[in-house]
């Protein structure tokens, strides 16, 4: 056996029962780094300096202070109300239509991704916000359950999106070009979701009663509310695609942004800045470690030659652009039954990136279809966050309706994935134009 294949199986044994025992994996994804160095090298110097050194430069990371920036965006956004004005506008101008309350809820979860970027956040507010409105008009359980457990994912794939940074750290890749390759794609899932639950209540009219009807005047008074969201969203998006400034600078907007409206309608106060402030710090706190170790993880993988070994494997199985496509997406969607986001990309990462390399395909292309996996990952049963969310916020629904509610969904998701291998302009239109 190879020395390369030793401190490889060494590593693993150490990080994977680690991962499975609860430990954080960033720790655990760093101390099976420092291990496996210790067994190629045959001394602890190089491994411990490595990860001393990677805490070090992740910690002072400039791009990596979007993380933060955020997190602080999403739970001041929330605080201040601005989902619930989201909701009234989609509530009074889509409701009445065939299941218009369930697509006014993917709406909201559309708009809230873009200021936001955690899905199980999303979700949990719209569980709170909309299955109230969709149990009182008679909606299907598990329509209702399926669309507001699903449509957190959107923040997954809608900029700004925690999931896209780590990819573009991971990757090596630019952030911003990261961040706005998922626009139209995101786009594209919120369509396919709408009409997804249109035609399902086509089919089934009892599943997705026709809401109230409101007047113009009333609809047209719903506008107003959704103003700092229009900010907000030309602040991170219209702001990073135009070249005004980086996503770090635009997230700092943005808060700012949220913080002067929040207080100028009373709807923040000392308090909910300081829950804000203390949510980013643990949460940062968090991802931050998953990157240290992932990077601790990563260069171990690159000096013992591991990487090359496994390319060139894949290689020679000689296998069609299709077939390695699919190969990798069948592989993704069974780790993300077991295994929560961030873990999965830190682990996976390392590995895939000379594949994607070897066969000449787009990292930031690349990057999108793992994005869009990562929200299949999220409703897929045991290990899907989103589910629990949901879960957590309906404690009186059964955790087999959620699974069978996001199932059509996950479909989609699955669906667009296709999509987006045989027309990927979609995921690189965007970044082309920075």
């Amino acid at each position: 056996m190879s020395l390369s294949l030793l401190s490889l199986i060494v590593s693993l044994s150490v990080m994977l029962p680690l991962m499975f025992l609860g430990v954080h994996v960033g720790v655990a994804l760093a101390l099976g780094g420092t291990v496996g160095t210790y067994v190629f090298l045959g001394a602890w110097g190089p491994g411990i300096n490595m990860l001393l050194l990677q805490a070090i430069d992740v910690s002072s990371s400039f791009p990596l202070m979007v993380i933060p920036l955020f997190i602080v965006l999403g739970t001041l956004a929330a605080e201040s109300g601005i989902t619930t004005d989201l909701f009234t506008m989609f509530y009074r101008w889509f409701g009445r239509i065939r299941g218009g309350i369930a697509i006014a809820t993917i709406g909201t979860c559309a708009g809230m991704a873009s200021i936001t970027g955690s899905s199980m956040a999303t979700a949990a507010a719209m569980t709170k916000i909309a299955f109230p409105e969709l149990r009182r008009f008679g909606y299907n359980e598990r329509l209702s359950l399926g669309t507001i457990a699903t449509g957190g994912t959107l923040s997954i794939m809608i900029p700004p999106s925690i999931t896209m940074v780590l990819y573009a750290i991971f990757a090596d890749q630019s952030v911003g070009k990261m961040l706005v390759a998922g626009i139209l794609p995101g786009l594209v899932l919120t369509l396919g979701f709408a009409l997804l639950i249109y035609a399902h209540c086509w089919i089934w009219p009892k599943d997705g009663p026709r809401g109230p009807a409101f007047t113009w005047e009333e609809r047209l008074k719903s506008l107003p509310g959704v103003l700092p969201f229009l900010f907000v969203l030309a602040a991170v998006v219209i702001g990073i695609l135009l070249g005004v400034w980086t996503p770090v600078e635009s997230a700092a907007v943005a808060v700012v942004i949220i913080g002067l409206m929040g207080f100028v309608r009373r709807r923040l106060n000392y308090r909910n800045v300081v829950q804000a402030a203390t949510a980013a710090a643990i949460t940062s706190a968090s991802v931050f470690t998953i990157v240290i170790g992932s990077m601790v993880f990563s260069n171990f993988l690159a000096l013992n030659g591991i990487g090359p070994i496994i390319t060139d494997w894949i290689i020679s199985l000689d296998l069609a652009p299709f077939a390695l496509y699919l190969l990798l997406m069948v592989i993704y969607v069974i780790l993300g039954m077991f295994m929560e986001v961030s873990s999965l990309m830190a682990l996976t990462i390392p590995l895939v990136m000379p594949i994607v390399v070897a066969a000449k395909w787009d990292p930031v292309w690349f990057g999108v279809i793992i994005t869009a996996l990562m929200e299949v990952a999220s409703v897929t049963p045991p290990v899907g966050m989103n589910l629990y969310a949901v879960k957590a916020q309906a404690p009186d629904v059964s955790l087999h309706s959620i699974y069978m509610g996001a199932l059509p969904f996950w479909l989609v998701a699955i669906a667009v994935c296709f999509l987006l291998y045989y027309v990927p302009g979609i995921a690189l239109f965007l970044p082309n134009l920075k």
